[in-house]
């Protein structure tokens, strides 16, 4: 285990399956976090009421690749998918607690999905969601319950996607000496791998301001360190695109940032759905030196 991750507090990661693309990745991720935390990992499924509310419908269809009419959804048949959705979910739990050795648990709900997901995951230090689900509608956005855990009382998201680790060779943090991108900070040193990139965008809002945040940086990035890269924005930047521009042009991996630092909490969830990276959205204190 890394010498950092003795002292994360993350010791209870929740995770939502959908058995999505991106909930796959999301599951790996919460897996590979509770072995290096030694944390207990609660997969979370949640059969979704509106598709039971939408198959009693009387003109509701489906129209299927491989039929040429639409066909009337029953609904005992949907039901039976979700179960097996439920099944499969479990199994692919079962999969990664087996090979980590992980205390783990697995719940099913029925209703609104963000709101099931959130209630279910109350004890949770972190809640590890996939960046969109299975609607159509979000698949190039954020999903439904991601907004509503951004929008909500959530400790801790880490929003996954699919291609990345949740630790890695290269990070980025949006840092601007606030004690909330401080914590952002310290959780990204202790998941970067040893020998990995660190890249830290400083965020001024007034010239001055570069070197007291460089000070207080200082405290916690020794100035030798290797890989840490330092950038430098312009002050009072606060455009979300603009961010997402240079945290691109940076190649990260994973983004470490807070929406309780200087930045407006809009500017930082819009930020967030403008990048093509994994998030981890910092909220609470993570217990790191």
């Amino acid at each position: 285990m890394p010498e950092g991750f003795k002292n994360i507090l993350f010791r209870h990661i929740a995770v939502a399956i959908d058995c999505s693309p991106h909930s796959m990745a999301s599951l790996a991720a919460a897996a590979e976090l509770a072995k290096l935390m030694q944390a207990e990992l609660t997969g979370i499924f949640v059969e979704d009421i509106n598709l039971l509310r939408m198959a009693e419908l009387p003109f509701t269809h489906e129209i299927r690749i491989y039929t040429s009419e639409p066909e009337k959804i029953d609904p005992s048949c949907l039901e039976r998918s979700l179960r097996l959705q439920a099944r499969e979910a479990e199994a692919a739990l079962e999969h990664y607690a087996g090979q980590f050795m992980l205390r783990h648990s697995f719940k099913v709900r029925r209703g609104m999905v963000p709101a099931e997901v959130m209630s279910a995951s109350t004890e949770a230090d972190l809640l590890v969601l996939g960046r969109s689900g299975r609607s159509p509608g979000c698949r190039k956005g954020l999903g439904s319950t991601v907004k509503s855990a951004l929008a909500g009382n959530a400790k801790n998201i880490l929003i996954m996607r699919t291609g990345f680790p949740p630790s890695g060779e290269s990070m980025l943090v949006l840092y601007d000496g606030s004690e909330a991108s401080g914590a952002a900070l310290r959780i990204a040193r202790s998941l970067l791998q040893a020998g990995g990139e660190l890249h830290i965008i400083i965020l001024p809002k007034t010239g001055p301001d570069v070197q007291i945040i460089e000070k207080k940086l200082s405290e916690i990035v020794p100035a030798d360190m290797p890989g840490a890269e330092l950038h430098v924005l312009p002050p009072g930047l606060d455009d979300s695109a603009v961010l997402a521009r240079y945290i691109h042009m940076a190649g990260s991996g994973l983004v470490v940032l807070s929406d309780r630092m200087s930045l407006p909490a809009e500017t930082v969830h819009s930020l967030i759905g403008a990048i093509a990276y994994p998030v981890l959205l910092v909220r609470g204190p993570a217990g790191v030196p």
